[in-house]
């Protein structure tokens, strides 16, 4: 095995468990910090919104405009 296979192995466990543990993502914030990138992150009692309806059933379809265009150039001929 290469050197470089068994880095990407050491470093995907490494995240893996880390991740496991909860500790990832405070950890990735601080080198956020330090290196100056600005990202902001919703607050955390905005993750577990509850969504009542995501997917809203529209009163008036659609109109199919394929078949209404076809109608009419079949109505010329």
């Amino acid at each position: 095995m290469t050197l470089w296979f068994k880095i990407h192995v050491l470093v995907s466990l490494a995240l893996i468990i880390s991740d496991a543990r909860g500790t990832l993502e405070p950890t990735v914030k601080k080198i956020e910090q330090k290196l100056g990138i600005p990202v902001y992150y919703a607050p955390s009692d905005s993750v577990d919104m509850d969504i009542s309806n995501p997917y809203p059933i529209q009163d008036m379809p659609q109109q199919d405009t394929f078949n209404s265009q076809r109608n009419n150039n079949e109505s010329r001929t």
